[in-house]
């Protein structure tokens, strides 16, 4: 069978990675490859793109990392990057959906159910995640209220009544 691109040639074994050699013996291309080729055929496409990769802006809330001093201060980080909306995690999960969207339009349907899955994957994580979230601000909470004296004061039980003997009739 004969690849439609050229550089799929016949590797010599030297200086290629076992991932190489066993593409050439099965008459497929590797990863690299594919990775090459589609960057190559979308090159007109892709001088439309923004010029920023699209992981910057979760690396500039990583570096607020930095200057987080209280669970306070990493919850609304947290928050921007991982809460619902428009946060990254909840971006993220919108182009997966979208991807699945453009497979089941172009009758890839295999394809598009593997992207739904991990979108479905990638909203179990957002759920433990927050879970995580409201633990470490519950946790915080409890410990810094325990020795706070605006903690309301606790009602003083009452003495136990007893209980009134039942009126008795007078016997005619």
């Amino acid at each position: 069978m004969s690849l439609p691109h050229p550089d799929f040639e016949l590797y010599d074994n030297v200086g290629r990675t076992a991932e190489q050699i066993m593409a050439h013996r099965d008459d497929r291309p590797t990863a690299d490859d594919l990775h090459r080729w589609a960057a190559y055929d979308a090159r007109e496409f892709s001088t439309s793109l923004p010029d920023d990769e699209a992981g910057q802006s979760i690396i500039d809330w990583t570096r607020q990392l930095y200057r987080v001093r209280t669970a306070a201060e990493l919850n609304t980080v947290a928050q921007a990057v991982l809460g619902d909306g428009r946060s990254g995690l909840g971006e993220l999960h919108t182009f997966l959906e979208t991807a699945a969207e453009w497979c089941e339009h172009n009758h890839e349907p295999g394809i598009a159910a593997r992207y739904r899955q991990h979108a479905e994957e990638l909203s179990a994580l957002g759920d433990q995640l927050a879970y995580l979230s409201e633990d470490h601000l519950a946790s915080t909470y409890r410990r810094t209220n325990r020795s706070a004296s605006a903690q309301p004061p606790r009602a003083v039980p009452a003495a136990p009544v007893a209980p009134l003997a039942p009126a008795r009739r007078s016997a005619r």
